[in-house]
């Protein structure tokens, strides 16, 4: 979780891009990566298999999208400010269903890994949360497949629209996970985007339950002019206070694209419908010099030496050989007055 403390002092201050770089389309043996939908920065060694890595470079640890949803490492070299990046192979899910799978969200909780899967229609591809467990330092297999609630899937007049989410998955204290639509639901105004709070219950069996609960406030959902058509929310950070951080992606035909990045507060977690929750600050990452493109991914970043948290970045190419892969790091600008991790 980032500390609130640490986010940008005044707010209107926004943030600096430190860096952005492209990655290879293709791995060390010639396989295809990209597609990048979620990422996770990991500093520390879980198991044995990951304390045996020599050197201990934190990692990179990428969700691919693809038809077969893969992990990625990528070995984190140089310094901070001037990386250096060592690409491993893509380590497919392990155990995934011959159904299509769509991959958008990786989070831990409760000594497992979860993944978000995107419905595309009800049957062959519902919308769905996964167990996830570490089959090796950076692969996963799963584990159970937990359907999303009736009024989430796709039908002709209720649920997802193909394609469109479950797109964040946020971890929240006491075993709690938050999943967010990509857009708003069939049935849902077209300026709220639906929350849902998922339960994690741990049994004497030692097999994980999870109990699915409606949250009655949603957020407010507010395209940009002229992206309306492809407009969506693609990821969310945790706040020490309860907040939250939303990275919004909008396009429009041929090739103009939307970023930007919304600080919400805490999001009453009850069944009790109250109004859209709108955010308190918006920043366009685009106008910071980001790269116009379809930028998805987004997780907590390291810490600089001034006390700055930083946000880390990642696009998802759609493996358009038009489109690169592409990482980059955000840090908040904060005044003299502002104190502890000020530039």
């Amino acid at each position: 979780m980032i500390d609130t403390a640490l986010l940008p002092c005044p707010l209107s201050a926004g943030w600096q891009l430190l860096w952005q770089e492209e990655l290879p389309k293709l791995s060390a043996k010639g396989e295809p990566i990209g597609g990048f939908s979620a990422l996770q920065l990991l500093t520390k060694f879980e198991n044995k298999s990951m304390a045996k890595i020599k050197n201990k470079f934190p990692q990179l640890l990428l969700l691919s999208d693809a038809q077969r949803s893969f992990t990625l490492a990528a070995e984190w070299r140089g310094s901070l400010l001037n990386p250096r990046w060592k690409l491993g192979e893509p380590e497919p899910i392990q155990g995934l269903p011959s159904t299509p799978f769509d991959g958008e969200a990786i989070v831990q909780s409760a000594g497992y890994w979860w993944m978000a899967s995107e419905a595309r229609n009800s049957e062959t591809q519902p919308a769905e949360l996964l167990q996830l467990d570490k089959t090796a330092a950076f692969s996963f297999g799963l584990i159970q497949r937990f359907p999303l609630p009736d009024q989430w899937q796709p039908a002709a007049e209720s649920g997802l629209l193909p394609n469109q989410g479950p797109e964040a998955l946020l971890a929240l204290p006491g075993q709690q996970l938050l999943l967010a639509a990509e857009r708003p639901l069939r049935q849902d105004p077209s300026s709220e985007l639906r929350l849902l709070l998922a339960q994690i219950i741990s049994t004497p069996a030692k097999k994980i339950k999870v109990e699915f609960r409606p949250i009655g406030t949603p957020l407010s959902y507010q395209p940009e002019a002229g992206a309306e058509a492809h407009w969506g929310l693609t990821d969310l950070i945790a706040l020490k206070n309860g907040g939250f951080l939303a990275l919004w992606r909008g396009y429009q035909e041929p090739q103009k694209w939307w970023a930007r990045l919304e600080l919400f507060p805490s999001v009453p977690l009850t069944e009790t419908k109250q109004a859209a929750l709108k955010p308190i600050a918006h920043w366009d990452l685009i106008g910071l010099g980001l790269m116009p493109d379809n930028w998805e991914a987004m997780g907590e970043g390291p810490r600089l030496g001034d006390g700055r948290s930083t946000l880390l970045l990642a696009n998802d190419d759609n493996f358009n050989p038009l489109q690169a892969n592409r990482v980059a790091l955000l840090a908040p600008l904060r005044l003299a007055a502002c104190g502890k991790g000020r530039p």
